[in-house]
């Protein structure tokens, strides 16, 4: 019987801890982008970033709604071609290119089977890498997707342990949720802002893949790209915790690298 009280003790806290179900989603980071300011964490992470896009051809691998990929043609890309799997964003992201007079220099398709070996000089993952549920698979196919040479920029914010790593900040700001709480007592609270009817994370609309540090680094690690930029960018500036193994799971929010392809 205790056990079986357990779980619900803890739902209804977390309940407690959440906005009203009738209420609005939470605004997350990403609610907040626009075209002027999609860019804005790749330019202060990624020496050169702008310089290097300057007549490339890139691919915004994981798209989403577009803004990147739009901010990357205004900068100065020849071309910028955004694949994603979500039919939503991608109409999203045309319109986006639409208003913005930019249809002509980048276009959104499904997916990237399609796409030939090596097409691109640039390779971009922003803020898709903690969601893909082959990540391994996936550096796979933006590294046969870039030329030799060509340079891959991956950048994710809240990886797995980290204040909202879980992702329900939309109906929670509590931070470290999926720590505090049972995987069974989260799916059942977001049940009440979601009806997709997921029972783990990574069943989630656009998935978790519980992407942690060490995961990341094992991953580029095995990779056989070059390591030029590797940054852990630690919540609220903390100093020194992306240096200490166990600490900065915990405390580091964001990471940008960028690998070349040799």
């Amino acid at each position: 019987a205790f056990r079986c009280a357990m779980p619900r003790l803890g739902e209804r806290l977390l309940i407690k801890l959440s906005r009203d179900p009738s209420a609005p989603d939470l605004p997350g980071g990403t609610d907040k982008y626009t075209v002027a300011n999609a860019l804005d964490f790749h330019r202060k992470t990624i020496p050169e970033f702008l310089q290097e896009l300057v007549g490339r051809t890139v691919l915004d691998f994981g798209c989403g709604p577009g803004w990147q990929a739009v901010a990357m043609s205004q900068a100065g890309a020849s071309r910028v071609i955004g694949v994603d799997i979500r039919r939503e964003w991608l109409d999203h992201a045309r319109e986006l290119a639409r208003r913005e007079g930019m249809a002509d220099r980048v276009v959104f398709e499904m997916g990237s089977t399609h796409l030939r070996d090596g097409t691109f000089d640039v390779v971009l993952s922003s803020n898709s890498f903690e969601h893909f549920d082959d990540p391994e698979t996936i550096l796979e196919e933006m590294t046969r997707l870039v030329r030799p040479g060509g340079a891959l920029w991956i950048t994710f914010a809240e990886p797995w342990y980290s204040p909202y790593g879980s992702h329900m900040s939309f109906f929670t700001k509590l931070p470290w949720v999926n720590l505090l709480f049972s995987e069974e007592t989260v799916m059942r609270v977001r049940s009440r802002y979601r009806s997709d009817g997921a029972r783990r994370y990574e069943e989630v609309e656009s998935g978790l893949n519980r992407m942690t540090l060490a995961r990341f680094e094992r991953i580029i690690g095995r990779s056989g790209l070059d390591v030029e930029l590797l940054r852990f960018h630690p919540t609220k500036g903390l100093p020194f915790v992306s240096k200490v193994p166990v600490v900065r799971e915990l405390l580091v929010s964001a990471v940008s690298c960028k690998l070349r392809r040799r």
